[in-house]
């Protein structure tokens, strides 16, 4: 049976390689010539399009997408939204949870791949750079701009997809910091079963449904620096609760040797370098 499973699911991730293939290739023409033409500005129309596309592209591999919103979102007004970070499709979550033009923040290696880096830094998404005091202080400070700019930014605050079994791992400070410094509200997305769908850890794809809380913005408008870290537990805990509800055993539920661990995904690829 379990033999069975697994032909099955490589089966549906080579169509669902192919599905989005043919989807981005007739797609691209149209999206190319619109940023070209818009540049980098917070165009709602372009936003809406690659909405769109990513629709199209999930219908395909059978998977639902269902959020759940806190009425008091507003669209209209500027977020840093963060999510906990165990799947690549948080960036579809993004793209289509997020009705409003926003800026990703991505590994810097990913600003360099065919078609999706071009769109990248063409979209004006931000690469972090953390091999250096100097590079990081300039990928916090093109976040800082985006935000003062009153343009919504999405992340993730545990900085890498951790390979373990813990629900959430650490969140870093940045964007807690940029959100006070820049007086921007923060909405917390907690992703639920978007690593089952789409693990990190393999070219695996699976239909389902993947459920996500965005919830009531944690104003910063009277917070200082001094505050980051209430504000960093208030959210975590926020993306806990929603977490455990689904997960009551308080980890994931996946089979799990500490003496296998390899830290994340992406810092097991910067070794193999």
């Amino acid at each position: 049976m379990k033999k069975l499973k697994n032909t099955f699911e490589l089966i549906w991730t080579a169509w669902c390689l192919f599905s989005a293939t043919i989807i981005i290739l007739i797609n691209l023409p149209i999206i190319t010539l619109l940023i070209l033409y818009f540049g980098k500005e917070d165009n709602q129309f372009i936003d809406y399009y690659l909405r769109t596309c990513t629709r199209a592209i999930l219908i395909s591999w059978g998977i639902k997408m269902v959020f759940i919103k806190h009425p008091n979102i507003d669209f209209s007004k500027a977020y840093i939204y963060v999510c906990n970070h165990r799947s690549y499709l948080d960036v579809l979550v993004g793209i289509i949870g997020i009705k409003s033009y926003k800026r990703f923040l991505g590994k810097e290696e990913v600003f360099s791949w065919p078609i999706i880096g071009f769109l990248a830094n063409r979209l004006g998404h931000i690469p972090v750079k953390r091999q250096s005091e100097s590079d990081r202080e300039e990928s916090y400070q093109k976040i800082l701009n985006v935000t003062k700019n009153k343009t919504s930014l999405f992340l993730c605050p545990e900085g890498a997809i951790f390979m373990n079994d813990r629900l959430l791992n650490e969140l870093r400070n940045g964007a807690f910091r940029v959100a006070i410094e820049s007086k921007t509200p923060i909405v917390a997305i907690s992703m639920i079963n978007a690593g089952e769908l789409f693990p990190a850890d393999k070219i695996r794809i699976r239909p389902g449904k993947c459920i996500n809380y965005m919830s009531e913005p944690f104003e910063t408008k009277n917070l200082s620096l001094s505050n980051v870290d209430s504000l960093r537990t208030q959210v975590k805990k926020e993306l806990l609760k929603n977490l455990t509800a689904h997960y009551p055993e308080g980890k994931y539920p996946i089979e799990f040797n500490p003496n296998d661990y390899k830290e994340t995904v992406y810092l097991n690829t910067l070794k193999k370098k």
